[in-house]
């Protein structure tokens, strides 16, 4: 099943990409041409010493840039679940802003953030007391995969409350907890598979980096338009959750036409 989840994320993406880039493509602008100016006029500097220095005066355009990055992250994220869950599609040029809507999608977000920190951040103790002294770098290592697992499955399993607030049917967090309780294996394997292919996306971008600061350029270019693909199938991961867990829609095999 995890292996299908993702699958068919994907494919919400890559088989609609028109629609995909008509309803996220000029906010994609919005999140990713700030980035792509403090690359232009603040490169990283070759010599170390230089860092703090180019740090310091990119600070305020940083500044904007996340928050701009944050409002059109939120805003194409609620659009994206609209159109998936409510084949809403977008009146005018841009999606519809609604405010109200778009804090509680990223409060609640942050909220999911800050609660699979914390009992990953518990498990974690729990599991290093014991097999730190007895396994050493080992037992460091099985420590640092299960928390990572745990704030996985937390996150994952709570994730459906936020296309549910997206699409105006809220649920609580014990409701999101409740319907993804047989989920713990596909989430696993659906949050593997995600890392790998967003791991082999980013290759290219690992590699022109190696080419100095024209190709610290185009490696920023490359994150950059391969991070609009990665953005939607992140959401599509979570429209997918809440579809299939909380609304019990089908999602079709993994080898199925797409």
């Amino acid at each position: 099943m995890g292996v299908d989840l993702f699958v068919h994320s994907v494919r919400l993406v890559l088989a609609d990409w028109r629609n995909a880039l008509k309803i996220t493509g000029l906010l994609y602008l919005i999140y990713a041409a700030p980035s792509l100016i403090i690359g232009l006029f603040f490169p990283v500097p070759s010599q170390p010493e230089q860092l703090s220095a180019a740090m310091f005066a990119a600070a305020p355009l940083t500044l904007i840039t996340t928050i701009l990055a944050i409002v059109a992250f939120v805003w194409i994220a609620v659009a994206w679940h609209r159109y998936i869950l409510l084949l809403e599609m977008p009146a005018g040029q841009f999606p519809e802003f609604n405010q109200g809507r778009m804090l509680s999608y990223l409060g609640y977000s942050l909220l999911i953030g800050l609660i699979g920190i914390v009992l990953s951040f518990v498990v974690s103790a729990v599991i290093g007391v014991i097999a730190v002294p007895l396994l050493g770098v080992v037992g460091a290592a099985i420590t640092g995969i299960v928390g990572l697992a745990a704030l996985l499955i937390v996150c994952y399993r709570l994730a459906p409350i936020l296309p549910a607030i997206a699409i105006g049917k809220p649920i609580t967090l014990g409701q999101a907890w409740e319907s993804t309780r047989n989920a713990n294996v596909p989430i696993i394997i659906l949050a593997i598979l995600s890392a790998v292919a967003a791991f082999v996306i980013d290759i290219p971008a690992m590699v022109l980096t190696l080419g100095g600061p024209i190709g610290g350029f185009l490696a920023l270019l490359w994150t950059l338009a391969t991070g609009w693909v990665k953005m939607l199938v992140g959401v599509s991961i979570l429209t997918t959750l809440y579809g299939h867990y909380v609304e019990g829609r089908a999602i079709p095999a993994a080898s199925a036409t797409a």
